[in-house]
């Protein structure tokens, strides 16, 4: 492992966004976390553990669905010293299962923003074959002033308007869609059910994957975590 010079000594932060593809898909949020944990346990690393349960420290961005691709999945991890970015993005590609691989990673603040007090919008690329009518109906979906969208939830049905959720939402070609949208405590609305929405039904063997995570300014712009 690299050393480290005196100064740089002490708990130091890092940023890691990871892509999941192929297999990696098929594990769901918690299965990603603790594959996430494991592979910063036999990194290598001087990974900051967790005093009660003895595991790596580690603070996660928004839930992914089990099925989901992404090129976006941010977690926050703390060494015990400063390493350069890029041997710490060595150690992780060493031990990463298959479908997991390190996009970028950075040294971060220590009392920086947390990934879920910032995040608040997500970007989406769906591949599926849509009906030849599919950019008729989108127009049709977003002239409407409300789209009631109804979760099942223990204590009963909730409803939410999708309509202030949709940042875009287009026809990049045949069979790509791109979907931009907002979420929050109470609010948030899956891509799925937007697909439900605009043609029925989710087109069966479509791709999703999450391919940006962002923080909304409030004069509208999207600022990567």
């Amino acid at each position: 492992m690299p050393s480290t010079s005196p100064a740089l000594r002490g708990p130091v932060r890092y940023r890691v966004c990871v892509a999941r593809l192929g297999e990696a898909r098929n594990l769901t949020h918690l299965g990603q976390i603790e594959a996430l944990r494991r592979a910063v346990g036999e990194s290598g690393l001087p990974a900051l553990l967790d005093g009660r349960r003895k595991r790596p420290r580690l603070a996660f961005g928004p839930a992914i669905s089990l099925g989901w691709e992404s090129l976006a999945e941010y977690f926050d991890m703390e060494l015990s010293s400063a390493l350069a970015p890029e041997d710490v993005a060595a150690g992780l590609k060493k031990s990463l299962k298959d479908g997991f691989s390190v996009r970028t990673l950075r040294r971060i603040p220590s009392f920086f923003p947390s990934l879920d007090s910032t995040i608040n919008v997500a970007s989406y690329q769906i591949e599926a074959i849509f009906p030849d009518d599919a950019r008729t109906r989108l127009s049709q979906l977003l002239a409407r002033r409300e789209i009631v969208v109804e979760k099942i939830k223990e204590v009963g049905v909730e409803r939410v308007d999708a309509r202030p959720l949709i940042v875009r939402m287009e026809l990049a070609g045949p069979g790509r869609l791109g979907m931009v949208l907002r979420f929050g405590p109470k609010r948030t609305v899956k891509p799925e059910a937007l697909l439900r929405e605009w043609i029925g039904s989710v087109p069966e063997g479509a791709l999703i994957r999450r391919d940006g995570l962002f923080s909304e300014t409030s004069a509208g712009e999207l600022m990567t975590p």
